[in-house]
């Protein structure tokens, strides 16, 4: 089935928060937000957040089946941005959206400015990381502690994408 990449809108805030939080409920270790802070973020905060253009919605047909954000620098770090969250429903996990995403979402940071999008991932997601490392992104450090999971404190790694490292 083909996938289309957009730009999510304010329009989309209900799409946004519907895979957000079943992404959320799902793999609760890829979010940084639990449920009950993610349903406590009010409706129009999700649309004034999809008005930047900095957020991307997959479709297949006209379902939704994942997201990605950028998170800019501001100031003197303008030149980096971080990747977050990424999220692709179980169905449609292995058809090549999560690499549709993370290309439209490198493909915004080329547009801005950002030449050093960084991101963290758990580092026992296996499946995440292989994408990024497939993408060019190289781990740069390890985040003991980076949230509380349910059985205690998870960690994270930290990955960068540079000139160097980019994928052809």
């Amino acid at each position: 089935m083909t996938t289309e990449v957009r730009v999510a809108t304010p329009a989309d805030a209900e799409i946004w928060r519907a895979l957000r939080r079943d992404g959320i409920a799902r793999f609760p270790s890829a979010f940084i937000p639990s449920l009950a802070e993610h349903d406590a973020i009010p409706l129009a905060q999700d649309a004034d957040r999809l008005a930047q253009g900095d957020r991307f919605l997959a479709f297949q047909g006209k379902r939704p089946v994942g997201l990605i954000g950028m998170n800019r620098h501001a100031g003197r770090s303008s030149h980096r941005g971080e990747i977050g969250p990424l999220y692709v429903i179980p169905d449609a996990q292995g058809t090549g959206v999560a690499q549709k995403l993370l290309r439209a979402v490198l493909e915004y940071a080329d547009r801005v400015g950002i030449w050093q999008p960084e991101l963290y991932v758990n580092e026992e997601n296996r499946r995440a990381i292989a994408i990024y490392e497939k993408h060019g992104f190289v781990r740069v450090g390890r985040v003991p502690n980076a949230i509380m999971g349910a059985n205690g404190p998870e960690h994270d790694l930290m990955m960068i994408l540079t000139s160097a490292s980019r994928a052809t």
